[in-house]
């Protein structure tokens, strides 16, 4: 009775995800030895893979891929996150592609001098390299699983400086518990104060003058509008609830939504950031941001432990209840 469950167990699993692993050796044995291996699973979500590059003579370099995709698929485009020396940062996207009936597969990415070329089930890899990483303790970003489907829109990388900074020193308050206990304990739980805090010292608003109310995500469904309760967040305006925005002719009086989607469950966190000016059209836009934050909790914070912004990413966006996507709106 017990092989027969274990046996169910086993079949389960195999349907539940699958995975490959490839690996190539160079310079075995000498100073010069390098190498690197992947390990790709695929589930009901799309594909999440871990590469290791290896290099004896230089620091380790470890790279999380992600995104959509299945078994049959001869090619993969996946985003990634890339850490080396105790620091996150993403990679951009990187593309697999499998070669000779899925026995090699060819690698090429921004981070990589030229594209990898690894060998399926190669067995020195696994003997020197080690197991690979399982499936749950790979870094992922839960929203390249979704697929979107409103109008294009175009998002660039937010260039001005100070956001880096910013969250370093809130790691350093943190890190020298300069913070009450609350506040330490609310920020390492809570990426959308980490997001607020971010802006706040960057000039966008200020948190200790602006009101504050719990943000609701509204969405047509079957022909009413309804909050859609997977998002949360926080919703600050500049003004009080008393300004006559037909008197806002300069248009100073701002809202700010910060939320995110609580049903993703990977590790990096995306937050988005409406920042709406006074307009009376209804097909205004509106300033709009994406922040990716990564919380290395699993490391103490002497040792590159705490708040990463892997991503910035900057727009202008048209109402989603008018369609959403660039400007021209609706």
């Amino acid at each position: 009775m017990i092989k027969i469950t274990f046996i169910l167990c086993q079949i389960f699993l195999s349907l539940l995800f699958s995975q490959d692993y490839y690996g190539a050796m160079k310079n075995v044995g000498k100073i010069s030895e390098n190498g690197a291996d992947i390990i790709i699973y695929y589930d009901n979500k799309g594909v999440r893979a871990y590469m290791h590059y290896y290099d004896n003579r230089y620091d380790n370099t470890s790279f999380y891929l992600f995104g959509r995709g299945d078994k049959r698929d001869k090619s993969l485009q996946l985003e990634s996150l890339i850490a080396s020396e105790g620091s996150f940062w993403d990679g951009g996207v990187y593309i697999l592609e499998f070669l000779d009936d899925r026995n090699r597969i060819l690698i090429n990415g921004n981070r990589l001098a030229n594209p990898l070329v690894l060998l399926k089930n190669d067995k020195d890899s696994r003997r020197i390299l080690g197991e690979p990483l399982k499936i749950e303790d790979i870094i992922v970003d839960d929203s390249y699983f979704e697929e979107y489907q409103g109008r294009q829109l175009k998002l660039s990388k937010y260039e001005k400086s100070g956001f880096g900074e910013s969250l370093a020193s809130l790691n350093n308050l943190i890190l020298t518990k300069k913070l009450s206990p609350k506040a330490i304990k609310n920020f390492d739980s809570d990426p959308l104060l980490v997001a607020t805090f971010l802006f706040s010292e960057n000039g966008f608003f200020s948190l200790s003058t602006s009101t504050l109310e719990n943000y609701e995500k509204n969405i047509y469904k079957d022909g009413s509008y309804i909050v859609d309760p997977n998002f949360k967040g926080y919703t600050y305006k500049t003004c009080g609830d008393d300004y006559d925005p037909e008197e806002d002719y300069e248009g100073k009086c701002n809202t700010l939504n910060f939320y995110q989607n609580a049903s993703f469950s990977g590790d990096i966190v995306l937050i988005e950031v409406e920042i709406h000016s006074t307009c009376l059209d209804d097909s205004c836009s509106h300033e709009y941001h994406q922040l990716r934050l990564f919380n290395n909790s699993k490391v103490d914070r002497n040792y590159g432990g705490g708040w990463y912004l892997i991503s910035h990413k900057s727009g202008v966006r048209c109402d989603e209840l008018r369609g959403g996507g660039s400007p021209p709106c609706l």
